[in-house]
């Protein structure tokens, strides 16, 4: 509600022109994105050590403060110091209900069960971005950070009545079964390695493109906060959430790798953004980017979640995250840089392809878990 729209206007009605605009929410991006890294470490090692429901709770506890206090921000270091704080809040907790989605479910059905759990939260943000830029246009640009807040404390309180998962006692016996049930195919390391790798590049492509979405909808084709939550709400969140639950049922039966493989169909929509005329049009192109990129997401969580012990799936799921993180830290620079130096829009926009198409090999060197 806040972060599709809200942010970069904030930003905007702090410095005004477009070079400023561009830059400083490519660094607000940037810095967001040590504390996605600075998150997820933490939130995974300490998931698996003291459990997901209480860092579930922490991440809740940090974000409804740093939500409200964007409504009393004076200057732009404001907004990026609590653009990290936010981002940090909402990062910490994902690797904790990563982990549980993966202690509930079985290997045959784990791509439908992240399908139906990824339905459910990106379902949010459907609405989410078109309410906050419709809030900003008509009851001042602040106001939506209030109502965001109050969401953030009634996740607070809802997320005491989670159930905490006990792990069984770590016995040879146990450990046994838990490597032959849960497909554990490839050691704990290399999975790390070439997750990490893709995760990188997907970050990379996710931080590249963010800043280009809102400059060229504002600066390019002169959209509103509105226009720029109507993108996010149907080009992004709507056909995000609609793809989730067949995305989810293809996994379980066609694969992991070939689904992941797949979703690279979307790179030709990805360029074509940079050609589009008017709202609609980048609506569309948006929407099917988004429809072919988050086709494998089922895909990619069940099949880290295969690859690792339970004792370790928060920390599996931190760690790639935290490398995603990273990639997010150099891509709104490097599109920017880009989009502000070189004549031709277009040429940011296929950069921003390059490393989408980087995780083929990393895709195609893991090993299959989909049950016989």
């Amino acid at each position: 509600m806040v972060t599709a729209s809200p942010v970069f206007f904030l930003v905007k009605d702090f410095v005004q022109t477009e070079e400023a605009t561009a830059a400083f929410f490519a660094i607000s991006v940037s810095v967001s994105s040590v504390a996605i890294v600075a998150a997820n470490f933490a939130g995974g090692f300490l998931a698996d050590r003291v459990g997901r429901k209480r860092v579930i709770a922490c991440g809740s506890a940090i974000l409804a403060p740093s939500l409200f206090s964007y409504t009393l921000a004076p200057n732009i270091l404001w907004v990026v110091t609590l653009y990290f704080v936010q981002m940090f809040g909402i990062n910490l907790f994902q690797p904790a209900f990563t982990a549980f989605v993966a202690d509930l479910s079985k290997v045959s059905s784990r791509g439908k069960a992240f399908g139906r759990y990824n339905s459910f939260w990106i379902g949010s943000t459907v609405p989410a971005p078109l309410v906050g830029g419709y809030l900003a246009d008509s009851f001042g640009l602040r106001f939506p950070f209030a109502l965001a807040s109050l969401f953030a404390l009634i996740a607070l309180v809802t997320s005491f009545a989670l159930i905490e998962i006990t792990h069984k006692p770590a016995t040879p016996e146990n450990a046994k079964v838990e490597h032959d049930s849960q497909n554990v195919l490839m050691p704990f390391a290399s999975v790390m390695l070439i997750f990490g790798l893709i995760s990188l590049f997907n970050g990379m492509l996710n931080g590249m493109i963010s800043p280009l979405i809102r400059i060229y909808t504002v600066f390019k084709l002169g959209g509103s906060a509105t226009d720029l939550g109507l993108i996010f709400s149907l080009g992004s969140g709507l056909v995000t959430t609609l793809i989730q639950i067949p995305g989810g049922r293809l996994t379980d039966k066609m694969g992991r790798k070939p689904l992941m493989l797949i979703s690279l169909l979307g790179v030709p929509l990805l360029i074509a953004m940079a050609y589009t005329s008017s709202i609609f049009q980048f609506i569309l192109a948006s929407a099917g980017l988004v429809a072919f990129g988050n086709l494998g997401a089922p895909a990619y969580s069940a099949w880290l979640m295969d690859l690792v012990s339970d004792r370790k799936r928060a920390r599996a799921s931190g760690l790639t995250n935290a490398m995603s993180g990273v990639g997010m830290f150099i891509g709104p620079q490097l599109s920017t840089w880009i989009y502000q130096s070189q004549p031709i829009v277009a040429l940011a926009f296929i950069a921003t392809a390059v490393p989408w198409i980087l995780q083929a090999p990393f895709i195609l060197k893991l090993k299959e878990t989909k049950p016989a």
